[in-house]
């Protein structure tokens, strides 16, 4: 068995592979990650790997490529995602394999490891950190029976049947939804945390990520005496049998305005009689708190990072947008 760098004319043959593994997954979720993995340049290809018998796929892990700021310096980094072995050559060595060839790389970063994979990883790979965990946090409202009697009747929304208002309006703060790339305003660098380390939010990435992709995204930018001074993004979602309004991204220049981004979004869910809503996010808010009802839950979800730096968690704003969480938590 060997490693086999993944080059677009093997597409087809591990595309096969994902769907044979992953038979729940959207294949055009499947087919989105293969792209983000065939458009970066030439050179960057190599963090996409297979793993080879003869001529057949047995393994593989997959990359999808953006840009970081580390201590005021900006790099390319990689999202490792859809790591699998087929089952059938599972207690081989081929993890080991994976994991000895991930570590040759210092700007990885992946989330959502197995227990497994989070006991054996730092064993194997030199330099591995934990990067902040990432909280599941459920929104609640008034909505939260209709959302029950739904469930029992398996009624599922599809993307028409949600209405997202124009201007949404949180106390001082205005939100305007975004219907175009050309209307969207960047802040000049593409990072608004002004945090030691952080992952960039420029018009490659909100092209890639929310405008060219098959799910429908909703963007809204969130005013302020009509200056930027947040976005966030939502899309309809399906969880556990409950139609939910997802959180998928957001930044601010403050915390303070967090509150109100949660006002914005726990709005365009009561306004279509949604009961909950949900977000995925390295950001700690408290176990519960009230306008809006949040509850963070018992979940967490673990990362790490090949990163240099200092010894100990790597500090770092996630949302579902990172990494693979939106497509892989729900639908």
């Amino acid at each position: 068995m060997q490693i086999v760098f993944y080059t677009s004319d093997l597409y087809e043959q591990l595309m096969f592979f994902l769907i044979e593994n992953f038979p729940n997954r959207d294949k055009r979720y499947l087919n989105w990650w293969l792209k983000q993995a065939t458009d970066v340049k030439k050179e960057l290809l190599n963090r996409t790997f297979l793993v080879m018998d003869a001529d057949k796929i047995v393994a593989c892990t997959t990359a999808s490529w953006n840009k970081i700021k580390i201590y005021g310096q900006e790099q390319e980094f990689y999202w490792e995602g859809n790591t699998i072995v087929s089952k059938v050559y599972r207690g081989k060595g081929i993890g080991r394999m994976i994991y000895e060839q991930m570590g040759r790389y210092s700007e990885r970063c992946t989330t959502g490891f197995t227990k497994a994979a989070y006991d054996i990883q730092p064993k194997i790979i030199p330099h591995l950190r934990s990067v902040s965990v990432v909280f599941v946090y459920l929104f609640v409202n008034r909505y939260f029976f209709y959302s029950l009697y739904e469930k029992m009747l398996h009624y599922r929304l599809e993307q028409t049947d949600v209405f997202y208002p124009s201007v949404i309006k949180i106390k001082n703060m205005q939100f305007c939804r975004i219907d175009s790339m050309e209307q969207m305003v960047f802040t000049p660098d593409g990072f608004w945390q002004n945090d030691d380390i952080e992952i960039i939010r420029d018009k490659s990435f909100f092209l890639k990520r929310f405008f060219d992709i098959y799910k429908k995204y909703v963007v809204y930018e969130g005013l302020l005496k009509g200056e930027l001074v947040c976005y966030f993004v939502v899309r309809l979602a399906y969880y556990k049998g409950f139609n939910i309004i997802s959180l998928v991204d957001f930044r601010y220049k403050k915390k303070d305005y967090m509150n109100n981004i949660d006002k914005a979004v726990s709005k365009i869910a009561k306004m279509n009689h949604i009961g909950f809503a949900l977000t995925l996010t390295s950001l700690k808010k408290q176990v519960l708190s009230f306008f809006p009802i949040v509850l963070r839950t018992n979940k967490k979800i673990y990362g790490g990072t090949t990163f240099p730096g200092e010894e100990g968690e790597c500090s770092l704003l996630i949302t579902s947008a990172d990494s693979d969480l939106d497509f892989v938590y729900y639908s």
